[in-house]
C-alpha cells in the first residue's frame, strides 16, 4: 500500500470531518458545497502545491461566476433574455478560457460557468442571498482543504520529486545496462521501446511535481533553473544512450576487436558506477563525486588504425561524441544536485 497515498486519504476524511462540523455549528443554507469543495480540491491532488493551486482555481472560478451572476440579478433582475444571454456569452468566453493550451486556465473557465449557471439556474428565482450562500460555502471549503493539506500531515511535492530523480537515474542504470552493457555481450532480448517509455514517464512526472513544488509556500524555495537544467541533463543522457547503443550495435556487426570490447566495458562500468553513486549521493556527497573518464573510450579512436573502412569510422565517432554528452551531462547533474 501506497504511506502518501493512505495518509493523503487519510487528511481528506479530516477535512471533510471538520467541514461537516462547521456546517452543523453554523448552519449554512447549502451546506453541501462545503462538503463539495473539500472533495473536489483535495481528492486527486495529493501534494501541497497541488492543493494550493486547486483551491487558488476553484475560487478564482467562483468568483467571477457569483460575480456575474452578482450583475445579472442586480442590475437585470434576472431577466429571461439577461439569463438567456449570460448563459451564452459565458459559454463562448469561458469555454475558449477552458480550451486553452495551459492546463490551469482549463479548470477556472469550466467553473466560472458552472458556478453562474447553478446560480442563475439553480432555484426557480435567482437571489443575491443563493449567490453570496454559494460564494461563502466554497471560501469556507477552501479554507478548510488548503489548512489541512499544509498543516495535517503534509505531503510536499519537492520531497517526492528528489525520489522521482533517484528513480530516474536507477532507470537510466538499467536502461543503459540491458541496451549497451548486455548489447555488447550480444543480447538481443531486451524491449528497448519499453524501458525508454518507463524512464519518459518518469521525466513527465518530474515537470508535474515541479509545478506543485513552485507553489509550496514553506521551506527552501524552490529552484526552477536548476530543476529546468537537471531534467535537459536526463534527457540528454537517454538520448545519448539511444544512439551510443546503435553506434555501438553496428560497430560490433563490423566485429569488435577484443580490445575494443575491453575498453567500452571499463567505460560502461565507471558510467553506471557515476550513475549508481548519484542515485545514492546526497549534495554534501556529491562534493567528492568520481566522474567517469573518457581514457578509455577516447582510446578506441587512437587504437583503430585497421578500422579504415568509412561506416565503421562514422560509428566510432559516434559513440566517442555520444560517451562524451554522457560524461558532461554526469558531470552538470552532479553540480547541480550541489547547488
Amino acid at each position: 500500500m501506497n504511506s502518501d497515498r493512505l495518509i493523503h486519504s487519510v487528511k481528506t476524511a479530516i477535512a471533510v470531518a471538520i467541514g461537516f462540523s462547521l456546517t452543523r455549528f453554523i448552519s449554512f443554507p447549502y451546506a453541501q458545497w462545503v462538503i463539495i469543495t473539500i472533495f473536489v480540491v483535495m481528492c486527486a491532488q495529493l501534494y501541497v502545491g497541488s492543493v494550493l493551486q486547486k483551491a487558488y482555481l476553484r475560487f478564482l472560478g467562483t468568483l467571477c461566476g457569483c460575480g456575474i451572476a452578482i450583475i445579472i440579478i442586480e442590475v437585470f433582475h434576472s431577466s429571461l433574455l439577461s439569463v438567456f444571454l449570460s448563459l451564452v456569452i459565458a459559454g463562448f468566453v469561458f469555454s475558449y478560457i477552458a480550451t486553452s493550451s495551459k492546463e490551469p486556465l482549463s479548470y477556472f473557465g469550466t467553473l466560472g460557468c458552472v458556478t453562474l449557471a447553478i446560480i442563475l439556474l439553480g432555484q426557480k428565482d435567482a437571489s443575491l442571498a443563493f449567490a453570496a450562500s454559494r460564494f461563502l460555502e466554497i471560501s469556507v471549503g477552501i479554507v478548510v482543504a488548503t489548512l489541512v493539506s499544509q498543516f495535517v500531515f503534509p505531503i510536499h511535492a519537492k520531497k517526492q520529486l528528489r525520489k522521482n530523480q533517484v528513480e530516474t537515474l536507477k532507470q537510466l542504470m538499467d536502461f543503459y545496462t540491458k541496451t549497451l552493457v548486455m548489447d555488447l555481450a550480444k543480447v538481443q532480448t531486451v524491449d528497448h521501446h519499453e524501458l525508454d517509455e518507463g524512464i519518459v514517464k518518469l521525466l513527465l512526472k518530474q515537470r508535474q511535481l515541479a509545478k506543485g513544488s513552485e507553489r509550496e509556500p514553506f521551506g527552501r524555495a524552490f529552484d526552477v533553473d536548476n530543476f529546468t537544467k537537471s531534467l535537459f541533463c536526463e534527457r540528454q543522457i537517454l538520448r545519448a544512450i539511444h544512439f551510443m547503443h546503435i553506434a555501438q550495435d553496428k560497430l560490433r556487426s563490423a566485429s569488435l576487436s577484443d580490445k575494443m570490447t575491453g575498453l567500452l566495458k571499463v567505460f560502461h562500468e565507471e558510467v553506471l558506477t557515476a550513475l549508481d553513486a548519484m542515485a545514492k549521493s546526497t549534495p554534501e556527497k556529491a562534493k567528492s563525486f568520481k566522474l567517469p573518464s573518457l581514457d578509455s573510450i577516447q582510446q578506441l579512436r587512437a587504437d583503430n588504425k585497421e578500422m579504415m573502412v568509412l561506416q565503421p569510422i562514422l560509428y566510432l565517432d559516434a559513440l566517442i561524441f555520444n560517451a562524451e554528452i554522457i560524461v558532461e551531462n554526469i558531470a552538470l547533474l552532479t553540480k547541480l544536485s550541489t547547488e
